[in-house]
């Protein structure tokens, strides 16, 4: 089998975490250092399987546990378990990889962050709602209705818009301190959503919506508003469902209470 090589530059801080890496049974480190790629070789790495390839991302899958991890080649796409690369090299799909972790910066830290909502931002979260128009109409009565079962799967994509605002609504209700409902049979939608859906579950998420909550907790506009533009960039509709999601939690949480 040919070696691919490639340079890792960071990773997520959770792939360097003890505690994960027995929770999880993560890579041990390569001989080779961080910036080698290698093909999996008998006996040597725990692997890891290219399950999909875009253009900026390939998401890999540990057998067994089915878990997500990613390679990315622009640090706005930093998620749980994800390593940030210069380039991809030439992957298929089923193609079974290793990847080190010694050696390799933490440079995102997926958990939620510990600032609470500044309330002078509720206004603009509410307008969020919105957002659940033309092709995203279909989420719009149950999504009102809090009817998630229905939410789940709903649209098109390898993360269909309704598990985008479920993943908003869970990330939104725990950085709020509230509990997150309870998942829907993640079955019945695709394995990057599944996965996206349990970690939103378990309290991470990615840069971009964490950078948007980051920025709800402090008194900067053009941060707030600068945050929101990349999120709105996330897929052709990731962002804005996942938007409506937020701001769904947030109508449950904050407003109510007031």
């Amino acid at each position: 089998m040919v070696e691919k090589s490639m340079r890792l530059r960071a990773c997520s801080g959770d792939l360097l975490s003890r505690t994960a890496n027995r929770k999880e049974g993560l890579l041990p480190a390569s001989p080779g250092g961080p910036s080698l790629h290698r093909p999996f070789r008998s006996g040597e790495f725990t692997l890891l399987r290219v399950r999909e390839i875009y253009t900026r991302t390939v998401n890999l899958e540990e057998p067994g546990s089915g878990r997500r991890y990613s390679i990315v080649t622009s640090k706005e796409d930093f998620g749980p378990r994800t390593w940030l690369a210069d380039s991809l090299p030439p992957l298929r799909r089923g193609e079974r990889l290793s990847l080190p972790m010694e050696g390799i910066p933490a440079r995102y830290e997926p958990s939620l962050p510990a600032g609470r909502m500044n309330l002078r931002w509720a206004p603009l979260v509410r307008e969020w709602r919105s957002l659940l128009e033309e092709e995203l109409e279909p989420l719009a009565a149950p999504a009102r209705d809090r009817r998630f079962g229905d939410l789940l799967g709903l649209g098109p994509g390898s993360t269909p818009a309704g598990d985008d605002f479920l993943a908003g609504y869970t990330t939104g209700r725990l950085w709020l301190g509230c509990s997150a409902p309870s998942l829907p049979d993640t079955s019945r939608t695709t394995w990057l959503s599944a996965e996206i859906l349990r970690d939103a579950a378990d309290g991470l998420t990615w840069k971009r919506s964490k950078d948007v909550l980051e920025s709800l907790s402090r008194d900067d506009a053009a941060a707030l508003l600068k945050a929101v533009a990349r999120i709105l960039d996330w897929g052709h509709t990731s962002g804005r469902a996942w938007l409506a999601g937020l701001s769904a939690a947030v109508s449950d949480t904050i407003e109510r209470n007031a």
